[in-house]
């Protein structure tokens, strides 16, 4: 399978940031310059004060050494100035891009993926992408610097020259091993991150769950398994990155006294190398042996960001409908269903090849007994699986229409009802605009202005809506879905959590709306509101068994008279 491309990814770093990251590279160049272009100078200096003719007059190094002290600290506050912009910047940006993808992903994906994973690209890996993102001006500075270093240094002595360079590069080739295990480890560790992050949101997700079960003793032990994991994995990078400035330092340490050697032999048996030289080169191999022992580190940041990047791509490409019909959101002739069926696992199906049509503009009633298969007939409508057979929109096969024509055509009230941390008003708008009028209709119709006049519309709901009852969750939940004027309403036990009479209050509503296709899942069997419905759908363990009216289905006697027989 082709792999996803990360060129969207690295261009949401650079996205309204060019003219900063053009900057700081500017900077970079005069900072690497002057870095490079001290060592000269220190050789003229010393050079001036042994009497050496060659070397340039005092007065003259005195304008050189204010002009080059002036530029050095510009360019150095030049490239913190901008690297201190660009970097969050960069960061806020691909995070940004992350949640547009992930916002993009469609229903049934979601469900069926991990989260742990989305929470992970978001929070631990972005710490080490940050780093490598920074590395990328880094990088820069290290390399430039390390090229002017050479060329100055081989301008004083070739034979130096290749001295320093060969006993850098030995120490450079000895640390590359290091530096991929330091790849490794870092991967390692964001996938134990990942794990940990999973098994702490399970536990936050379940906690009443733990406590009712008296499994915190249990739950404590996988959790610190995970931690175990996580440590050892960072013992591991650390290691890595031991061994690696080991191997660098050492070098450093062995370049630096055999380059000192070389040049005071070469000055004393007078090879034309000056005791300028010698220390110039000195201060030159910093400039070399700095970068070398970065470069790597640098290298490896950027492998492991590039390794967290490409993680998420293929995690966040997968199951996008990013392409697909685009369809008018007014349900013109109905939904037609030929021979759908469905498995949540292979050889246990859910649906066994339903056959039906539905009218737009026509109700709905779904009954049967619990398991029978009402609620995933629901979800599959609102893009929540893929399936055998067809579901057709107006004849437009639903798999192949865009999910934001979808979901702008239709609404989903659930019996499982989420809430934002947030107000009330903001939980029923979804953070929209909306006129007031319209808004003030949909409460009142979901019931909930009885709570209204209560808490007002600026009271917050809390954590998945803690500081709310069930039914006022539930009603919150139907007033979103009715202030949206979806022109196909998909409800399923929607007045579940309510009171009996709140519940009748919030069905009539819904059957008194005009203009909408509407399919309701109900357990409840009240022949006032069922007589109601264009038409009562009967469904047992999967299968489509009775259509028709209530007083139809009555005068047959058959399954659906059993069920409400049953009920009453």
């Amino acid at each position: 399978m082709k792999k996803p491309s990360l060129i969207p990814y690295y261009r949401s770093f650079f996205r309204n940031n060019t003219r900063d990251f053009i900057l700081g590279m500017i900077a970079t160049v005069a900072e690497s310059a002057c870095a490079v272009g001290i060592a000269w100078l220190i050789q003229q200096l010393l050079d001036s004060c042994t009497g050496n003719p060659a070397a340039l007059p005092f007065h003259q190094l005195l304008m050189i050494s204010v002009g080059m002290l002036l530029l050095y600290l510009g360019s150095i506050q030049l490239d913190r100035l901008t690297t201190s912009r660009c970097i969050p910047k960069a960061m806020a940006q691909y995070e940004s891009f992350l949640f547009s993808r992930i916002s993009q992903k469609s229903i049934a994906a979601f469900r069926r993926e991990n989260t742990a994973t989305y929470l992970s690209a978001v929070s631990n890996d972005t710490q080490t992408i940050r780093m490598g993102v920074g590395d990328l001006f880094n990088g820069f500075n290290s390399l430039l610097t390390l090229i002017c270093a050479i060329c100055l240094m081989v301008w004083y002595s070739p034979v130096m020259t290749l001295a320093a360079l060969g006993l850098a590069s030995l120490f450079f080739v000895l640390s590359l091993p290091f530096s991929k295990k330091l790849v490794e480890a870092e991967q390692e560790l964001s996938d134990c991150n990942e794990g940990l992050t999973a098994r702490f949101k399970d536990f936050l997700t379940g906690f009443p769950v733990v406590k009712s079960f008296q499994a915190e003793k249990e739950m404590g032990n996988l959790f610190s398994e995970d931690v175990s994991k996580c440590a050892n994995a960072d013992k591991k990078r650390r290691m890595a990155n031991l061994m690696f400035y080991f191997t660098i330092d050492g070098g450093i340490a062995a370049a630096r006294v055999s380059i000192l050697l070389i040049g005071a032999y070469l000055t004393i048996t007078g090879r034309g190398v000056s005791a300028g030289m010698v220390i110039a080169f000195a201060e030159l191999l910093n400039h070399v042996m700095a970068p070398m022992q970065q470069i790597p580190l640098q290298l490896a940041d950027l492998k492991a960001a590039n390794a967290l990047i490409r993680k998420a791509a293929d995690n966040l490409e997968k199951n996008i409908r990013d392409e697909g019909e685009d369809i008018p959101p007014v349900l013109e002739t109905g939904l037609e269903l030929r021979n759908l069926s469905f498995a949540y696992e292979p050889e246990k199906p859910v649906l066994h090849e339903i056959s039906h049509t539905f009218e737009a503009g026509k109700r709905y009633a779904l009954v049967g007994a619990s398991g029978c298969g009402k609620s995933t007939l629901l979800q599959l409508l609102m893009g929540g699986n893929t399936y055998d057979g067809e579901i057709l929109c107006d004849g437009h096969e639903l798999q192949s229409i865009s999910s934001r024509s979808l979901y702008a055509l239709a609404s989903h009230i659930s019996q499982n009802v989420f809430l934002f941390n947030a107000t009330i008003l903001e939980n029923v708008t979804m953070f929209r605009d909306f006129p007031q009028n319209d808004i003030d209709n949909a409460m009142r119709l979901s019931g909930l202005s009885q709570l209204i006049a209560q808490k007002g519309t600026d009271f917050r709901c809390g954590e998945n809506g803690c500081n709310l009852s069930g039914g006022e969750k539930q009603r919150i939940s139907i007033a979103r879905s009715l202030l949206r004027k979806s022109s196909l309403l998909l409800v399923d036990e929607a007045t579940s959590s309510l009171d009996a009479k709140t519940a009748a209050q919030v069905s009539q509503a819904l059957l008194d709306l005009t203009g909408v296709t509407e399919i309701v899942v109900t357990h409840s069997l009240d022949a006032q509101l069922l007589r109601q419905y264009d038409e009562v759908i009967a469904m047992k363990a999967g299968n489509l068994v009775e259509t028709g009216t209530f007083d139809d289905l009555m005068e047959k006697k058959g399954y659906f008279y059993s069920l409400y027989t049953v009920s009453q």
